[in-house]
């Protein structure tokens, strides 16, 4: 049996002072890539930190079909924007493509247990004044417990819900309520999970936090691992 293929992605900032330093990391997803039995078949790499003059990274995207598995050093690398990230990933999935970071850990994409008996914690975060997230909150209540009635076994046993008027760091007050509590939950329900966090490397951050399995009505069910 052949061994199973991986495509490298990494991007530097193109510094003449950083070769080593980059040559480092491609050595590193290298020696990860092997732990985790895939042979490299190509390392794709740019250097430059905005997007648009990331041609490799578009290159690979062209050609994942000829891949089983990329290895990045986290999710960052592959969209700042967490529901681009999660857009690519899932196009990565649909192409067969598994991922898996050092930094991260994997996304795992698979069946939700549905017919599994699960105590859930729900979470709502939205850019609004506070009589509008009055409005969402109560909508999004109604739309989690006719989901979780109709569609599964889970039981909901609290709900939260954050404001934020800008987008800023620091006014999620009641995730951090949630990640606190996380031991007494064993799946966290959310719309899209763009509702976590908006930046990748900080939804990266809370998942680890939380170390739950997430469901997104929207995005699908996401093992935490």
């Amino acid at each position: 049996m052949s061994q199973k293929k991986a495509a490298i992605y990494h991007f530097t900032d193109g510094s003449q002072k950083r070769p080593i330093v980059n040559q480092k990391q491609i050595f590193r997803l290298t020696e990860f890539a092997k732990s985790r039995g895939f042979e490299v078949a190509e390392v794709f790499c740019d250097k430059s930190l905005f997007r648009y003059q990331r041609t490799e990274f578009d290159r690979f995207m062209s050609e994942c079909n000829q891949f089983d598995a990329l290895i990045a050093k986290d999710f960052y690398h592959i969209s700042k924007n967490t529901m681009k990230s999660m857009s690519i990933l899932k196009q990565l999935r649909d192409n067969g493509l598994e991922v898996h970071t050092p930094d991260n850990g994997s996304f795992v994409w698979s069946t939700a247990p549905f017919q599994k008996s699960l105590k859930v914690a729900t979470y709502t975060c939205h850019l609004a004044t506070p009589k509008e997230m009055e409005e969402v909150f109560q909508l999004r209540q109604d739309i989690f417990k006719t989901f979780t009635e109709k569609k599964t076994d889970w039981k909901i046993t609290d709900q939260y819900a954050d404001m934020t008027l800008h987008q800023r760091d620091g006014e999620q007050h009641e995730l951090q309520k949630l990640i606190a509590n996380r031991d007494k939950y064993d799946l966290l329900l959310v719309q899209n999970l763009n509702d976590i966090h908006w930046r990748t490397s900080n939804f990266c951050r809370i998942r680890e936090a939380l170390e739950l399995d997430i469901y997104s009505l929207q995005d699908g069910y996401l093992e935490f691992c």
